[in-house]
């Protein structure tokens, strides 16, 4: 699995908007400006992800975007496969667009080692981003704690 921009751009944002207390909101160039992510790309980010049920905007002079749910119901894996697809590193390991592997021309999947290895790979990187949670995520976040002097 190679993780997208468009996918890590997303896990960004999300974490960002982790943070937001209560019902607030945080408006499109705010959040654009804090993770560094282009105001249009990010726009149309939120825009799949409201698609998919994982974040909510609000219009007007207060609006902006916050998660639709709460940070311990959405899991990155949730989000990666909305903005990327399934997660396996090939079709045949997929288990929502599974396809023979033409490029490994394999007579009999059953007994291919190389699918049964990329199952594997599947599986494992499964365990981890299904069971991370945007809380979890926040709670990771490293805070500055540099100090600024005046000379």
């Amino acid at each position: 699995m190679k993780l997208s921009t468009r996918g890590d751009y997303a896990v960004r944002a999300l974490v960002e908007l982790t943070g937001l207390p209560g019902e607030d909101t945080l408006p499109l160039p705010e959040l654009a400006e804090r993770t560094g992510i282009p105001r249009r790309y990010l726009e149309q980010l939120l825009g799949s992800l409201s698609t998919a049920g994982i974040v909510t905007a609000r219009r007007g002079a207060t609006g902006g975007y916050r998660l639709k749910r709460p940070a311990d119901e959405i899991t990155v894996g949730e989000v990666i496969r909305a903005m990327d697809g399934p997660l396996a590193p090939t079709r045949c390991a997929s288990r929502t667009q599974h396809a023979p592997c033409p490029a490994y021309r394999c007579p009999d999947e059953s007994t291919c080692a190389l699918r049964d290895m990329w199952v594997d790979v599947r599986d494992a990187i499964s365990a981890i981003v299904d069971h991370t949670t945007f809380r979890d995520l926040a709670a990771r976040r490293k805070v500055s704690t540099s100090l600024h002097y005046a000379i």
